[in-house]
């Protein structure tokens, strides 16, 4: 191995131990005040290691705090519901989409795509003032199924928009096959491509749920009830006109982001095998 390789297997691994010291670094900052009395936070003391760890704020958090009637709990509830069925609807209709387009001639189809391709080049803060008038006219905020289909319709375009360049990567021999066997498009659909497709279904599932765990836009924007808040609602609540408490801040903070992490990890191979353009034959 040469001296040049050397240097820049070291200057490689120096940039990736960069990156992720950059990553972790405010997680780490964000778990240790997590295990402080607000009053530490308030003593200005830097270490990671807390001097007086405790898990008061993680049961204030969970289990003591009510706002307007509401709690944890509730908030979460609505979070899992919301950007769950949100997800799944998003994912199903753009699947079907995006193999629409792939593999089917039909007018408009050039058109269409288009329309598709010009919705990622839109703010969606453009639309949000016409788009809540139209919904308060109707009477339909602090309605959580309106924050479901907001959702939905921000989660297809670029869910089709990846799903059309993953089905392009899949042979078409494999559905010729299948309809010689008697298979229909539909049939075609879910027993030949679905399956091929788990590793992108996860992929992008992953990332429209993500998006919606995270959302404090449209949540703020639609939801004022505190029986419907998401966890984004719910974690601003902790901010008083006089008082802010840090520590349950940092404790609900972490448990939110728990569940996407482990996700992550979860999922991570679906992830690679995505980015990689990897079909399962």
């Amino acid at each position: 191995m040469t001296l040049r390789r050397r240097l820049n297997g070291v200057v490689m691994y120096a940039l990736i131990i960069l990156v992720c010291l950059v990553v972790v670094t405010p997680f780490v900052i964000m778990i240790s005040y997590s295990l402080r009395s607000t009053q530490d936070i308030f003593a200005l003391d830097h270490s990671l290691i807390p001097a007086n760890p405790t898990l008061d704020a993680y049961k204030n958090a969970l289990f003591n705090y009510k706002f307007s009637g509401s709690g944890f709990l509730r908030w979460s509830w609505n979070s899992i519901w919301v950007c769950g069925i949100a997800t799944f609807l998003a994912i199903f209709f753009s699947a079907m989409l995006g193999y629409a387009i792939s593999r089917f001639r039909f007018t408009g189809k050039k058109v269409f795509w288009f329309l598709i391709a010009l919705t990622q080049t839109i703010p969606w803060i453009i639309i949000l003032i016409p788009y809540y008038m139209t919904v308060s006219s109707m009477g339909m905020t602090n309605n959580l199924w309106v924050l479901m289909i907001t959702y939905c319709a921000v989660f297809m375009p670029t869910s089709a928009w990846l799903f059309v360049g993953f089905f392009n990567k899949i042979g078409i021999e494999v559905e010729e096959a299948a309809k010689i066997d008697g298979c229909s498009s539909w049939g075609v659909f879910f027993r030949i491509i679905i399956p091929l497709s788990i590793s992108s279904i996860s992929a992008i599932a992953l990332v429209a749920f993500v998006t919606g765990w995270g959302d404090y836009l449209f949540s703020a924007t639609f939801i004022k009830r505190a029986s419907y808040w998401t966890l984004p609602l719910g974690l601003t609540s902790f901010r008083g006109e006089f008082f802010i408490q840090w520590a349950e801040i940092m404790a609900m903070s972490t448990i939110v982001t728990i569940p996407i992490v482990a996700l992550f990890v979860f999922l991570q191979r679906y992830l690679v095998d995505m980015m990689s353009g990897s079909v399962k034959q």
